[in-house]
């Protein structure tokens, strides 16, 4: 199901509940949606900014329209939020799948904040498709936004996505990045390209079933290149599109390899600045691929904000 939870570590660290987070956390509170907060507990307030971590603040009425948020001590109105987005085949996933990469980000970049959010998941019966998952990552946006004086944060906004998630982060990030908030997108195996028929008429044994069902009911229609192509990165990307690092592993049995390669020569060629990193891995990086993979997205995110 485009797993993100990398399978193939050892001994990833994951934490699904508000105590266990606490026990590792120097500063841990949940608090309804906008966060809050008063002199250095991130509000406006003088004084340092202290850590808050706000797990499962809502930006929407659905159970599913939540976010963790991450902020670090010392934060300024200067600080930068990456927003994580899970993947799952569009149909299932959760944030907590992100959470490896969280951490590691807040080892690499503890000046940053980050964001770890979920949505609504594609499915037949609750109408739920391509329309309603990108409404819910720009809710997420907006929300974020809206409330950078309460967070004590910029509007300078990075995105890292892992399988669909990372196509949702580049879709989002070319089509919908108004204003260009979204400074720059990391790109972890995701699939780039949808109207790809070959993939598309394909049978997955790893998920068990055709990719068609994946993709019919994420774009609420069957085989139609024109809907496809509106919902692929690689065709929405533009001379005016933000910078992308991509990472795809060679042996990758979910996401064609190809999908990649076909992103990176469509930057090229219309001039969009990136960085490219095939590693001999599946879909879902092991920890030495996952820590060189974190280092070169933190480097290129601090390159492409100045």
């Amino acid at each position: 199901m485009f797993k993100t939870t990398l399978p193939r570590i050892a001994s990833p660290v994951f934490f699904s509940g508000l105590m266990a987070v606490c026990l590792l956390m120097s500063s841990c509170i949940k608090e309804t949606p906008g966060g809050g907060g008063g002199t250095g507990g991130g509000g406006t307030g003088g004084g340092t900014q202290i850590e808050r971590i706000i797990l499962d603040t809502a930006y929407g009425s659905d159970p599913k329209q939540k976010m963790d948020v991450y902020l670090p001590a010392g934060r300024t109105t200067a600080t930068k939020l990456i927003i994580l987005i899970h993947g799952g085949g569009w149909e299932a996933g959760d944030k907590s799948d992100m959470n490896y990469y969280k951490n590691i980000l807040r080892a690499k970049w503890p000046e940053a904040a980050i964001a770890n959010v979920n949505y609504r998941l594609a499915s037949n019966a609750a109408n739920i498709h391509h329309t309603q998952i990108m409404g819910d990552i720009s809710s997420a946006v907006n929300f974020i936004l809206n409330n950078k004086t309460q967070f004590v944060v910029s509007d300078s906004l990075l995105m890292v996505g892992a399988s669909a998630g990372a196509h949702l982060a580049m879709l989002y990030t070319y089509a919908y990045n108004t204003g260009n908030k979204v400074r720059a997108v990391a790109d972890f195996f995701g699939p780039a390209v949808l109207d790809d028929w070959s993939w598309y008429n394909s049978f997955n044994i790893w998920i068990g079933k055709p990719i068609k069902d994946l993709l019919i009911q994420y774009n609420n229609t069957a085989w139609n290149v024109p809907v496809y192509q509106a919902n692929s990165p690689f065709s929405t990307a533009t001379a005016t599109s933000r910078p992308t690092i991509i990472f795809h592993g060679t042996i990758d049995v979910i996401v064609p390899l190809y999908q990649s390669q076909w992103l990176r020569g469509r930057l090229n060629s219309i001039g969009v600045p990136n960085e490219y990193y095939e590693y001999l891995d599946g879909h879902g990086f092991n920890t030495g691929n996952t820590d060189d993979a974190m280092n070169k997205t933190v480097n290129f995110f601090k390159t492409h904000l100045q």
